[in-house]
């Protein structure tokens, strides 16, 4: 729980909230508060599931979670620390009311900030009084306005934007738009604010962008449109008659939230969190379903066409005087529709775990269905950038290939801060290339939403600890709790309180007692390095690992393998005294041969290093080598473990040969460098040295492609890889651990 002070940030970094603007902000703000790092900092989050599913009776139940985010990432977020603090009953949706739900836990937040509560720290076992604050609120976008109170459909659906906002309400689509509202958000001197053909009809946007509101300002908002604290329960959501003044026309605001009952909730620099999850996938299904035509569910329909002409000066879009509807160059053909569900059906493989089978998802080679959301953030970010490089034109591959390509970026793990800061100069471009060819009804409110995203990574951090991947799959979790479906509320709340109460408890038992949270995983490793009855004995001997499949003893396939496998294993001892001898032979090659060059050194050394330090350890009786030393100049049996698979660190391996017919791929090998190098795992062999201590060591034979930038391998604007799989490294192979 003290990780988020303790831990040492990189300059420029954020891996965690404690590293972000708004974490620093608060502790700056409130410095008695921070002042004790055994502090908590809160997340809440909430949304709508049926325990019946989406073809059982209406039932909308509503969890509320809370999760502490003091802990280090590999912690934090993980289900068992969701804790369900608020079960909304069913079966009616709460809509407005939620905030009267939401009063006890107000209360005990208050509580917990004004005067705390007494609590035993074991570390160092003695008791403190524990406070504890609301950092921020997460959930999707219909959630947001029953969370925050600000309405979040119609023309000011956007809260950052607020009342300033350029959407518009197309006339034939009836629908709100919009389409030409980040030009304002491009610098002042971009070409695209002067354009008057590309976007709406002779336009020219000179606007700068909305100001953020800070806390202070948007209370003074609420208060001076008398925005009620509490509604009643129930009600749709049609304006009811005791909207704050100017509902609609100059705001959105329908309440004002019970979150601003906190007495630091003005002083927060972020209070909502914008799910990029929802946007992302919504996002995704527009584009796709506008691409390939999907009938119901395309943008490009004929209401958005006859939209056109008062908006858009794209008379090629426009539709004739005959009836007919031009083809947008954004749509494929029925060819082109075969060749991507086919390439995605029969070529397109992932690691196993990684994404579900996409060839399930293809309909009668017509559409994508039954595509998840993270199925759709794999392939928005990992597919979009290159998937329509050869079946659209280019100016429209490099706009789609932007958006899936900016999406990536925002979703690292580690995120930098000038990388999101260009990711927020270039998000408003993107935008506007999209609309220089989409129709002005492709562009709802999630489109738009994007153009904030970057700005909130950099008051939160990474995106994942503000997205609904998590909480999505606890709600997912909670239904499966819901036995007694005549006592919905109640079989939930008492199976997570008995898995909360054993979860906790099993810390408790001794750690031969299997439990849950000790089970081993699909593709557990053992858990447990290799130990000798020495010390010292160098890491390469001691990985964490387990091979699987089916496992044989066989002979080294040739002298050059078992030499080369033997030189990597040395030179890859990280252990000074290995160094010191490597260095020693660098320096005597050199004296031999004067002017020699840096590749012929590692010729040697790959050829004699081996031999010569043999000679340097069994000649030397003076000098007290370890004993793993004498061992490990020997050369290794002449048998060697050969395996299908190995499991380490959580990662699975396949050998090409056990893997190319399957649908997952996990025989493709990176690794980072200077210079970067990709290739395929053909063979994982386990190689022992004869004597008492009996070293192994597990290496990867690998067929390496050419690592030459535009020659084997080339990088495109949008941050894609692509290997020539016809160039292979000059070298017959690479050994690597």
């Amino acid at each position: 729980m003290r990780w988020h002070a303790e831990h040492t940030q990189t300059d420029g970094e954020m891996t965690h909230p404690s590293d972000a603007r708004a974490w620093k902000h608060f502790n700056k703000v409130y410095p008695e508060f921070a002042s004790n790092i055994r502090n908590v900092y809160l997340g809440l989050c909430t949304d709508g599931f049926s325990p019946f599913g989406m073809s059982g009776r209406q039932y909308s139940l509503w969890p509320v979670f809370l999760t502490p985010y003091n802990l280090p990432p590999e912690m934090c977020m993980q289900r068992e620390l969701l804790f369900l603090t608020i079960l909304i009953p069913g079966p009616k949706h709460p809509k407005r009311s939620l905030d009267v739900f939401l009063q006890p836990l107000i209360k005990e937040l208050k509580d917990l900030w004004s005067t705390g509560e007494r609590t035993y720290d074991c570390s160092t076992k003695t008791n403190f009084t524990m406070r504890a604050m609301l950092l921020w609120t997460i959930s999707d976008f219909p959630a947001y306005g029953m969370l925050s109170g600000w309405t979040t459909h119609g023309r000011l659906a956007c809260p950052y934007c607020n009342g300033a906002t350029d959407a518009f309400q197309l006339k034939n689509g009836r629908k709100t738009s919009w389409f030409d509202c980040h030009r304002r958000f491009l610098p002042i001197g971009h070409p695209y604010r002067r354009n008057k053909t590309l976007f709406r009809h002779k336009r020219v946007v000179r606007d700068t962008p909305p100001p953020y509101l800070t806390g202070e300002e948007t209370e003074k908002q609420l208060d001076y449109y008398g925005a009620l604290e509490t509604v009643p329960r129930g009600g749709n959501w049609h304006v009811p008659p005791n909207m704050p003044d100017s509902y609609g026309v100059h705001h959105n605001w329908h309440k004002k939230s019970i979150f601003w009952e906190l007495p630091y909730w003005k002083d927060l620099l972020l209070r909502h969190n914008l799910d990029v999850m929802h946007i992302e996938k919504n996002f995704f299904e527009n584009i796709m379903n506008t691409i390939l035509n999907v009938p119901g569910k395309t943008k490009d329909n004929i209401k958005s066409r006859l939209d056109l002409p008062d908006i858009c000066s794209r008379s090629e879009l426009h539709i004739n005087s005959n009836g007919q509807v031009p083809v947008p160059i954004f749509r494929l053909s029925s060819e082109k529709k075969s060749v991507l569900f086919n390439w995605v059906a029969s070529e397109v493989k992932f690691p196993d775990g990684y994404v579900s089978n996409l060839s399930r998802c293809v309909e009668k080679g017509q559409k994508f269905s039954g595509m998840k959301s993270h199925d759709c953030h794999v392939f928005m970010q990992r597919l979009l950038p290159f998937a329509f490089a050869e079946l659209l034109p280019t100016n429209v591959h490099e706009a789609l290939a932007g958006i899936g390509a900016f999406f990536r970026d925002l979703s690292t793990r580690t995120l930098k801060v000038e990388v999101v800061e260009q990711l927020q100069e270039n998000i408003p471009i993107l935008l506007c290339n999209l609309e220089k060819i989409f129709p002005p009804g492709f562009f709802d409110v999630m489109e738009h939403l994007a153009v904030h995203l970057p700005y909130e990574a950099l008051l939160r951090g990474p995106v994942h600890y503000g997205w609904m991947y998590q909480y999505e799959r606890a709600m997912k979790y909670l239904k499966g709790k819901a036995k007694n479906l005549a006592k919905v509320e109640g079989s939930i709340i008492a199976g997570s309180l008995t898995d909360e109460t054993s979860h906790f408890t099993s810390y408790y038992f001794a750690s031969k007692v299997r439990t849950r949270k000790r089970a081993p995983r699909r593709y557990d490793d053992g858990g447990v390095a290799p130990t000798y009855a020495v010390a010292g004995v160098p890491d390469i001997f001691s990985q964490i690992g387990r091979l699987g499949g089916k496992s044989k003893e066989v002979w080294w396939s040739s002298e050059e393998d078992a030499h080369s496998a033997h030189t990597y294993i040395l030179l890859n001892c990280e252990d000074p005294l290995i160094r010191y001898f490597e260095s020693l032979f660098v320096s005597q090659v050199e004296e031999t041969f004067p002017g020699i060059s840096t590749t012929d050194v590692d010729k040697r050394k790959d050829q004699h290093f081996i031999k010569w330090l043999k000679s340097q350890v069994d000649f030397d009786d003076d000098a007290d080598y370890p004993k793993w030393l004498h061992e490990v100049i020997q050369s290794p049996h002449v048998k060697v473990t050969t395996s299908q698979m190995y499991f380490t660190r959580g990662y699975t391996f396949h050998t090409y040969e056990y893997g190319r017919q399957r649908a997952t791929s996990n025989y493709g090998i990176c690794v980072k460098g200077e210079t970067d190098f990709y290739g395929i795992l053909t063979e994982i062999i386990e190689v022992e040295f004869p004597g008492i201590l009996k070293l192994k060591c597990v290496l990867f034979k690998c067929e390496w492609f050419d690592p030459v930038v535009n020659k084997g391998v080339r990088f495109n604007k949008f941050g894609v890889v692509d290997v020539n799989g016809g160039r292979r490294y000059n070298k017959f192979f690479i050994w690597h651990t």
